[in-house]
């Protein structure tokens, strides 16, 4: 899909950004997060906290030019946890979605190096982005982007912990 385009998050495309992130997880994650929280992800719950976090500026969606569709997302920033040992990577993507249906069309890819140039205009020098351990799918597209596996952490979700890997990029 060539036709997109990369915009900051605006208040009318909230709705479509969190039922890509809700549909992501429960299609990505089926059979590594608890079935429960994933069946009890809320669109209400997910649009608030879209607006939130929109006020920060962080999120960029990638926009079909022809149908106007929300076809992915990224939020991206300085560091959020800079206590673990990675403390020379400053910025951070943390998260990167596509729509479900849509994947190998290159807008992940275009949404990872839009975050990286941004990144870097803002002073960042290297970047992080963790996903579950067992999201083989991801993990191959990070480190098919140039991504430098760096270690382990863990990360609570829904009462459970998980492992997560961290991949840094030179930016």
């Amino acid at each position: 899909m060539n036709d997109i385009i990369i915009e900051k998050m605006k208040e009318e495309d909230i709705e479509q950004v969190a039922k890509i992130l809700i549909d992501s997880w429960r299609i990505a994650y089926k059979d590594i997060i608890d079935k429960t929280f994933l069946q009890n992800l809320n669109m209400d719950d997910k649009v608030q906290t879209l607006k939130e976090e929109n006020k920060a500026g962080e999120h960029r969606i990638a926009r079909d030019k022809e149908t106007n569709e929300v076809v992915g997302v990224t939020r991206f920033g300085k560091r959020l946890d800079e206590l673990d040992r990675f403390t020379e990577y400053d910025g951070e993507i943390y998260g990167l979605y596509v729509k479900p249906g849509l994947l190998r069309k290159k807008i992940g890819s275009r949404l990872l190096l839009h975050a990286k140039e941004k990144l870097k205009e803002q002073g960042n020098h290297k970047m992080i982005i963790w996903c579950l351990k067992e999201n083989e799918p991801s993990r191959k597209f990070y480190e098919s982007m140039g991504g430098i596996l760096l270690g382990e952490k863990t990360r609570n979700i829904g009462g459970k912990d998980y492992s997560l890997v961290g991949y840094g990029y030179q930016i």
